[in-house]
């Protein structure tokens, strides 16, 4: 034997889809067991004998409360910032990669500024000495191959 009647459990079912779909008829519409007992017309302990039945409406209230415009909307606003986070975060460390880059692209100017002033010196040395004889190395069959 049930430890709720037919009749409360109807009530109590009939409320609870009330309730749920936005059209009280003896309460304010907030999903409260409060009000779902008072919407079904059945005292607090009657509606205590209905454990399953409870954990259903509070089942239903939470997925309605995550699934609300107003939920959803803080939902938008918490994804947004942390959205505006991560492009944050992001921004900086390709601005750090910039400052790096441009860093290697400096050294990298003044290394190649450096060897054409020694190749420079070089040639300038080469055309100073006109009687300098430049002997060309043999090659190795290695060098040949290939």
């Amino acid at each position: 034997m049930s430890a709720l009647g037919a009749k409360s459990e109807a009530a109590l079912r009939a409320a609870m889809a009330r309730l749920l779909h936005g059209r009280p008829e003896r309460t304010d519409g907030a999903l409260t067991v409060s009000n779902l007992e008072r919407e079904a017309g059945v005292s607090r302990a009657t509606a205590n004998r209905a454990a399953d039945l409870l954990a259903e409406f509070r089942v239903a209230e939470a997925r309605h409360r995550r699934s609300s415009p107003r939920a959803l909307k803080e939902r938008v606003r918490a994804l947004e910032a942390e959205l505006r986070a991560v492009r944050g975060a992001e921004t900086a460390e390709l601005r750090g990669l910039v400052r790096t880059l441009a860093q290697h692209n400096q050294v990298l100017t003044l290394q190649v500024a450096e060897r054409d002033a020694v190749i420079e010196g070089l040639q300038q040395e080469l055309d100073r000495s006109g009687n300098a004889r430049v002997v060309p190395l043999k090659r190795s069959p290695r060098d040949d191959t290939g």
